[in-house]
């Protein structure tokens, strides 16, 4: 098991507030290091970069020298991890989404509250987290067919118009009794500090403030079940929101990863240990609010009702996607290239990418979002080359080889359009389509609408 450390750090002039020229102060000290910042001085540092030890050591000097302090975020991963258990990493609804939120009452005769949603908003079925840990139909589906009777399922209200991927929040029976994790862990623990090693020892000799320290949560063997689906839920605390891990093992992930349900990038391996972590904190866990039986039943009901609605298809013309993307262009220029040559046009023109030419005639490339880059046609040619060389080596995937990438997602998936003009996201971590969309026009749409 290998350890990945991360530093986000800045510096601070001490007893005044940062103003332009201390923001330049910073950055051209980034800079004297040969390191990239943004545009008021953050820098990352990747502990495994061959002069991390020398940066840390410019930082201290720089700092003792100008009366000046170090302030920064630690985040600590772990590499190649074997284990029998996964957590479910969990991502963000869109704002456009939330409609409104209910108070309910859980079967303790306590309020909690739920969300009401737009559905139609959200385009992947990776799970989220809203008022608690929400999975797609998908999952739930795949649970029923394969008899994982472990776990409950609230449906979550959906007011949208427009037919959608329904969303749920998700309830597992079993509990785990602790987890081992950094809540409450802080740079003045030094016996704490001490014993997790690596550099945040060394980090936290030089930096006055470590906003926070993440650790992953590690977990005891004893407490672990057999099988299924788990959950472990720390309470609000101290200053704490409460906050609900699902765990999923091996077998059930593997299930769920081959129904569709969830991504190999959904989940991340943990760590069992008979005995505590050194430097860890164990949290004992309580059992996660949940509504009573009535209203899951109730909520269900609707659920069924609401699916026998037949309501819209949502439809996005390319009028209204081009609009979108002029829009977003003239407030964001930076972010885009220039519109397509004449000659280069007239060549797309005889080529399967003439679909896309009214939108090169925008922008022949940029960010449409923090999530989705359009590539120049260019670069898309490349990565269409790429990914055909890949799919050949594919034995277990059939896939239509007429696909064309135009777009790339931050965390390396491809988006390629098909010859039925759908647009498909492609994961990068193993062949399959993990998201579509019926039109390009509705892809550029949901895609600028993210920013």
């Amino acid at each position: 098991m290998l350890i990945k450390e991360k530093l986000s750090w800045i510096l601070d002039k001490k007893g005044k507030s940062k103003g332009e020229k201390e923001y330049q102060i910073n950055i051209d000290f980034v800079h004297s290091l040969g390191k990239k910042c943004d545009c008021v001085g953050w820098s990352k540092l990747y502990m495994d970069e061959a002069d991390a030890n020398d940066v840390l050591d410019e930082i201290k000097r720089f700092c003792k020298k100008n009366g000046w302090t170090a302030r920064g975020f630690y985040e600590r991963t772990y590499q190649d991890v074997v284990s029998d258990w996964y957590e479910v990493k969990t991502g963000n609804f869109k704002d456009e989404s939330f409609a409104d939120r209910v108070c309910i009452l859980s079967e303790d005769g306590e309020d909690m509250f739920h969300i009401v949603m737009r559905a139609y908003h959200e385009l992947t079925a990776s799970p989220k987290e809203w008022l608690g840990v929400c999975v797609s139909e998908r999952f739930r589906n795949a649970c029923i067919k394969n008899n994982v009777e472990d776990v409950d399922f609230c449906w979550i209200q959906d007011k949208g118009k427009y037919e959608a991927m329904q969303w749920f929040y998700i309830y597992p029976k079993k509990q785990i009794a602790h987890i081992a994790c950094d809540r409450g862990l802080k740079k003045s623990d030094y016996f704490k500090i001490k014993a997790l090693g690596g550099a945040l020892p060394k980090i936290a000799s030089i930096f006055s403030e470590l906003q926070y320290i993440s650790l992953p949560n590690c977990y005891l063997a004893e407490d672990m079940p057999d099988g299924g689906i788990a959950h472990a839920y720390r309470p609000s605390t101290d200053g704490y929101c409460g906050r609900d891990t699902i765990l999923i093992h091996k077998d059930t992930a593997e299930m769920l990863i081959a129904e569709k349900a969830l991504s190999p990038a959904d989940l991340e391996a943990v760590c069992i240990f008979e005995t505590c972590p050194k430097g860890y904190n164990l949290i004992k866990t309580q059992k996660h609010p949940k509504p009573t039986v009535s209203y899951i039943e109730q909520s269900l009901s609707a659920y069924e009702k609401t699916k026998k609605s037949n309501r819209p298809v949502r439809a996005v013309s390319e009028k209204d996607a081009l609009k979108m993307l002029r829009k977003s262009k003239t407030e964001r220029k930076d972010d885009f290239q220039k519109k397509i040559s004449k000659g280069l046009a007239e060549a797309v023109t005889a080529t399967e990418y003439s679909a896309l030419l009214p939108y090169y005639q925008v922008a022949n490339g940029g960010y449409l979002s923090d999530e989705y880059e359009l590539l120049s046609y260019e670069k898309a040619l490349v990565c269409t080359e790429e990914l055909l060389k890949q799919l050949n080596s594919e034995e277990l995937f059939e896939a239509d080889h007429e696909w064309k990438v135009f777009a790339v997602c931050a965390d390396g998936d491809l988006v390629i359009f098909t010859k039925e003009g759908k647009a498909l996201r492609f994961s990068h971590e193993a062949p399959e389509i993990i998201n579509e969309w019926q039109t390009v026009a509705q892809f550029f749409f949901d895609a600028v609408s993210e920013y």
